[in-house]
């Protein structure tokens, strides 16, 4: 398949739940159970992909806690901490092999995330020479950060680009903008993230990166080329 007949040039991996295996999740989890709460979509609706005084003002006013914002910042990175400290932080299945495909296809490929660029470097290890360009974009300042990405940064058509994450909230920017996207599960029981995306109208969502291959990759472009990526509600 040569990518310069079909309308998707660069695809936009997020590094926390598409390149490595998602840690979010159950560190989310654990602290709202820590706090005493009961763990549900509008938690991780308002915590993944948000900005952490969105995601800290959201957790006490929910959970009606007497804490400040810096405080709820602080309970999420020690509990980070923690999670990095006792589990192996892990690619997913079938990474580098789908790099390797899509490089070997000629796509730009761009990890993002909102973890500093340290992290990104820390873990990325031998796949490094698989990224194009500065290879990560640290989101942090401005999520979700489709827009930011695709249109400031790239100065992409909206069909150029493809993001692959594990988060609604990424999905929703991407169906707001008409940006192709799939969906990939994490897999914890917990999470309702897979079936928040399929409500939203999600055609694709993998449960593992190995199953997409060049036949799966034409697919979604021969999609984005009909007007038909998303699903209608």
């Amino acid at each position: 398949m040569e990518i310069k007949s079909h309308p998707i040039r660069y695809i936009f991996l997020h590094f926390d739940g598409v390149v490595l295996q998602n840690i979010l999740a159950p560190i989310t989890y654990s602290v709202i159970k820590k706090l005493g709460g009961t763990y549900s979509a509008e938690i991780e609706n308002n915590i993944f992909a948000k900005s952490q005084t969105h995601a800290a003002n959201f957790i006490i006013n929910h959970l009606k806690l007497d804490l400040s914002v810096q405080d709820v910042i602080n309970l999420y990175y020690a509990e980070r901490k923690l999670f990095e400290e006792t589990h192996t932080i892990k690619f997913n299945i079938g990474v580098k092999n789908f790099l390797t495909l899509l490089k070997d296809l000629g796509y730009k490929v761009i990890s993002y995330g909102g973890a500093p660029k340290e992290y990104f470097l820390n873990h990325v290890k031998d796949l490094s020479p698989f990224f194009s360009h500065d290879k990560y974009i640290q989101t942090r300042e401005f999520r979700p950060g489709v827009k930011e990405i695709v249109f400031q940064m790239f100065g992409l058509k909206p069909m150029e680009a493809l993001f692959i994450d594990e988060e609604f909230n990424i999905a929703l920017a991407a169906k707001n903008m008409q940006v192709p996207f799939i969906g990939i599960s994490t897999g914890y029981d917990y999470s309702f993230q897979k079936s928040e995306m399929k409500k939203l109208g999600v055609k694709y969502i993998i449960d593992s990166l190995e199953e997409m291959d060049a036949q799966f990759l034409t697919r979604i472009q021969k999609d984005v080329s009909d007007g038909c990526i998303w699903n209608e509600r």
